[in-house]
This record gives structure tokens, C-alpha cells and sequence, in this order.
């Protein structure tokens, strides 16, 4: 009981302290409490809330960060991660004969193009089949799109609701058009 007790006192003071720092900050604009301003958050929702004149400036400038920022990269590093993994194989063999595809060699394909997604470009690049690629490197790529479009279809909701990801809305909202982009440039897998 006694540990208890001493474990909320800490707390409280903690609490305290951080409320006295952001106090003790300078505010270039104050906001009386009563007064409710309307907030545009980066993903074109509005939102109205109540500030208190120490938290406004920290509040403000938190919901104009861009979330944007590296959805491409996240989805692309969650794709190659899924095309490796085991629960991959069986969409794998479902659809590609064990004889035409090496795992152990798609899986090292996979995991060097997995440092060079860095945008947009580059991602559309992992699942489009070039003219000078080799007949193994476009199976590759085609099985790659394969399973960019199960992990974008299937897993991506479980992915961004069991992640760490701050901005659960704004990659939900794109979750479409990622997908457009890994069928782009191709006739259809199915």
C-alpha cells in the first residue's frame, strides 16, 4: 500500500513540474481559456478546441506538422517486410510455381530494395518490370506486386492499427491511392 501511495505521490509532483515549466515558457499569443479556436489539423479535418493560454502555442504548432511526410517510405519498408515473411509463402505458392521462384533468393532481392525506397519513384520502381531486367529480377518484381497488393488489400489496417504509427487517419486515407500506385503501369495480377 505503502508502494502505492509513494508511486502516485511521485507522479502528482512529477505532473507539477512539467505544469510549472510550461508555464514558466514565453507565449507569443495568449488565448483566455473560454475562448475556442478552430484548429485545421495536416489532414484537412477541423477541429474545435478549448486552449489554455500555456499549452496554445505547443498545440498549434503540433497540428500543423506534416504526418505526410513518410507514408510512402513506412508502406514501402512494410511491403518488403511482409514479402519476406513466412506468412507471405503461402500466397506465394498459391500463385507461383515452386519450381520457377527461389525464396531464399527473393528474399535477398527483397531486402536490398528494401534501404532504397525514399519516394515515390522509387517505390512505383520495386513492381515495375523494366525492359533490361532479367527473366528472374521480373518475376521478382511481378511477385512483389503480387504481394504489395495482398499486404495492401489484407493486412494494412491490422498493420496501422497494431504499429506504432502516430497518424492512424492519414494512412488510412492513402491507403488507396499506394495501392493505385503498385498496380500502375501494368495489366493485372489476378
Amino acid at each position: 500500500m505503502r508502494l502505492l501511495k509513494n508511486k502516485i505521490r511521485l507522479a502528482q509532483e512529477a505532473l507539477q513540474r512539467k505544469q510549472q515549466k510550461a508555464f514558466a515558457r514565453p507565449i507569443k499569443q495568449a488565448i483566455s481559456p473560454s475562448q475556442e479556436t478552430t484548429i485545421l489539423n495536416g489532414t484537412s479535418e477541423i477541429r474545435t478546441r478549448r486552449l489554455c493560454a500555456p499549452y496554445a502555442e505547443t498545440i498549434l504548432a503540433s497540428t500543423f506538422t506534416k504526418p505526410t511526410k513518410n507514408i510512402i517510405i513506412n508502406y514501402g519498408k512494410a511491403i518488403l517486410s511482409f514479402a519476406m515473411s513466412d506468412l507471405a509463402k503461402e500466397y506465394i505458392d498459391k500463385y507461383f510455381h515452386k519450381e520457377e521462384l527461389n525464396i531464399a533468393s527473393f528474399n535477398d532481392f527483397a531486402a536490398v530494395l528494401k534501404p532504397t525506397i525514399s519516394g515515390y519513384k522509387n517505390f512505383e520502381a520495386v513492381f515495375i518490370v523494366k525492359e533490361t531486367d532479367s527473366e528472374e529480377i521480373a518475376l521478382y518484381r511481378k511477385v512483389l506486386k503480387m504481394l504489395g497488393v495482398v499486404f495492401m488489400k489484407y493486412f494494412s489496417v491490422n498493420w496501422i492499427f497494431h504499429g506504432k504509427i502516430a497518424h492512424k487517419q492519414v494512412y488510412l486515407q492513402n491507403r488507396f491511392s499506394i495501392l493505385r500506385r503498385i498496380t500502375k503501369g501494368q495489366d493485372s495480377l489476378f
